[in-house]
């Protein structure tokens, strides 16, 4: 198969190439090692190819924003999966790419995490729905839980519910706002969205505490928070 005539941009070696290549377009892309884009357009229907790069040594044609990592001048499509040989002279790219670097941004500092946070507690067996203060990270959210999590979830308040895992035989459930359905005991944290930390729980205990049902093994029905206080309260009493 004949080769077309491309030129090629190397910004690590600061040089500017005339090579042959595969018209094919998948050829084009080995020579990158992934699929590229096109990066801008010139006169006479040649296309810049160039994959994305954040950071890097790159380079600027006329004038244009810089290019992170190397790139390739091709000629017009003659059809699908097909380019023409480079129409732009060697000597007129030269002239054109001035050679830069970007570099990595700087990473943000984040500020400590809170020592502590509030978050709470529902446990179906004990019928309780309590707040809780705890260290700021995992492994204490999981000494509250009981052991390790088996998964989570966002809630309407924007906090995260965290779910014990328990065994197939385990019949205790929670349920919240009348559709979310879960099994054991849960604890809810609240979670900075700029820093990903633990934060205190944004739902209000009062509230929550009107939108829990429990459900045990003996319990045809789902029984709420409320009702499951009330009838808790003379059996302790007795």
């Amino acid at each position: 198969m004949r080769g077309i005539r491309a030129i090629s941009i190397d910004p690590a070696a600061q040089s500017i190439t005339a090579i042959e290549i595969s018209p094919e377009t998948r050829f084009v892309s080995s020579f990158f090692g992934s699929k590229p884009k096109v990066a801008a357009k010139l006169p006479k229907g040649d296309a810049l190819l160039t994959t994305v790069r954040e950071y890097g040594e790159a380079f600027t044609v006329g004038g244009s924003r810089p290019v992170v990592g190397p790139g390739l001048i091709v000629g017009r499509r003659n059809g699908p999966g097909d380019r023409a040989s480079v129409r732009i002279a060697l000597a007129d790219v030269v002239t054109m790419v001035r050679w830069t670097s970007v570099e990595m941004p700087p990473r943000p500092v984040l500020p400590p995490p809170p020592a502590s946070v509030r978050a709470i507690v529902l446990d179906p067996k004990l019928g309780i729905v309590e707040q809780a203060v705890i260290a700021a990270h995992m492994p204490a959210a999981e000494r509250l839980l009981g052991g390790v999590h088996d998964w989570n979830m966002r809630i309407l308040s924007g906090d995260y519910l965290l779910s014990a895992k328990t065994g197939r035989n385990y019949r205790w459930w929670v349920r919240l706002y009348g559709e979310v359905k879960l099994i054991g005991r849960c604890v809810i944290v609240g979670v900075d969205e700029e820093t990903g930390y633990f934060a205190d729980a944004a739902v209000r205990l009062e509230q929550l505490r009107k939108q829990v049902d429990f459900r045990g093994p003996e319990d045809k029905l789902w029984v709420r928070y409320s009702d499951r206080q009330t009838t808790a309260a003379p059996a302790a009493a007795e």
